[in-house]
């Protein structure tokens, strides 16, 4: 009987393994920037943190072996604009990208919220819309992948896996000129002030960073 875990002489070099990553993180990334660029070409916030290069552990399937996969999120506030043209603009943006989307309307008076999905092989990406507030959220997740979200984190911080200011090094918006990254120097530049606080302006960052070779 063959087994499915991986054996020692197996497992991808860490070099290896980040490429991947990197390129899975930028096809989501790329999509994400399509669809909300489609629904309103200006800067959106970075909600809770989620830029979406930092890999997260999750489990492959149905077996006991862990991977690693990615979510990013984005909000903006879109008041008086109606809920059927930011649904039909985010369609567009997936069409652009041939995907075919789905639109479903939920709830009703200040519970109604019009919800856009769509998949492909880079991510799930999936639009809400709240009438009640204008308010926007658009999130995109990555199938679970095989690796070590620990070794793909130390190739993007360098030898410091937790250094206190990782969540200073990640950008707090994502505008028309925005470019996906996926390596964060220790001297920066940074996006949050020590009290939390997006750096205003924000820095723009035209040629992502790469990892010294």
């Amino acid at each position: 009987m063959s087994s499915c875990a991986a054996t020692p002489g197996d497992e991808q070099p860490a070099a290896d393994q980040y490429t991947e990553a990197r390129e899975q993180f930028a096809a989501m990334a790329d999509e994400l920037h399509t669809v909300i660029m489609a629904i309103e070409p200006t800067d959106w916030r970075v909600d809770q943190g989620q830029y979406g290069a930092r890999p997260s552990g999750c489990q492959l399937g149905v077996s006991a072996d862990t991977g690693y996969s990615f979510t990013a999120v984005r909000a903006i506030e879109l008041p008086g604009r109606d809920a059927g043209e930011i649904a039909a603009a985010a369609s567009e943006g997936f069409t652009e990208l041939g995907i075919d989307a789905e639109t479903v309307q939920r709830g009703s008076g200040e519970a109604r919220e019009v919800t856009v999905v769509g998949e492909s092989e880079a991510a799930r990406t999936v639009v809400v819309i709240r009438p009640v507030d204008g308010r926007v959220l658009v999130s995109s997740e990555t199938a679970c992948t095989a690796g070590s979200s620990s070794d793909i984190l130390t190739a993007m911080f360098g030898e410091e896996l937790y250094p206190d200011d990782v969540w200073r090094r990640l950008p707090a918006t994502e505008g028309p000129s925005s470019v996906p990254q996926f390596y964060f120097p220790p001297d920066g530049p940074v996006y949050y002030n020590e009290d939390g606080t997006p750096v205003q302006p924000q820095p723009l960052v035209t040629d992502a960073p790469v990892p010294p070779r």
